[in-house]
């Protein structure tokens, strides 16, 4: 059955469409939660966001498109399930732990300090943002989200979102300009 069946099927909440999707798609939807979890995914934790895609897709099914692909459903949701998992283990930073600013194997060993310096100092500029502002950075830039799709989950109005990340971007300019300028002046 393709995939604008099963989603015509879903949305009369016909239970087999569900029980088709999971099985043809639990595992494209481990992956997607897996490569957003990282190190951090124990597998009860991947068997648990799993689920909640499948819930959460069979609870939203009445807004589904049927030109558009399960897959691009299931992976926003599993992103989006994986995101919170890491904010609520680890609520204070919703930073990527080491790969911020990922050095080069192939760069020097002074290349490589530079790499770790900036990333460094990323991080604690951004550490330093409102935690709402942090989170819509971090979406944004690291884990790739749109505008969209930060301000549904954010519960927030696109514009919002878009005036967040200008004025966050200004701001970190600010301080970067000014931490270059304070190490050029000693």
């Amino acid at each position: 059955m393709n995939d604008g069946k099963l989603i015509r099927a879903l949305r009369r909440g016909q239970r087999g469409a569900l029980d088709r999707v999971i099985a043809g798609y639990s595992g494209y939807a481990a992956s997607v939660a897996r490569s957003v979890l990282g190190s951090a995914a124990s597998r009860e934790d991947l068997e648990e966001i799993v689920s909640d895609v499948f819930v959460a897709l069979w609870r939203t099914a009445d807004r589904l498109d049927e030109t558009r692909p399960l897959k691009s459903y299931l992976a926003a949701i599993a992103r989006n399930a994986a995101i919170d998992r890491l904010r609520r283990q680890r609520p204070e930073e919703l930073l990527p732990a080491d790969d911020l600013l990922a050095a080069d194997d192939a760069e020097g060993p002074e290349a490589q300090a530079l790499r770790r310096e900036q990333a460094e100092t990323l991080r604690r500029l951004l550490l330093g943002m409102a935690a709402d502002d942090r989170e819509i950075f971090v979406r944004f830039y690291y884990y790739r989200q749109t505008v969209r799709e930060i301000a549904s989950v954010m519960e927030r109005n696109e514009s919002t979102v878009k005036a967040r990340l200008a004025r966050g971007r200004a701001r970190l300019r600010d301080k970067l300009t000014k931490e270059v300028d304070g190490y050029a002046d000693p």
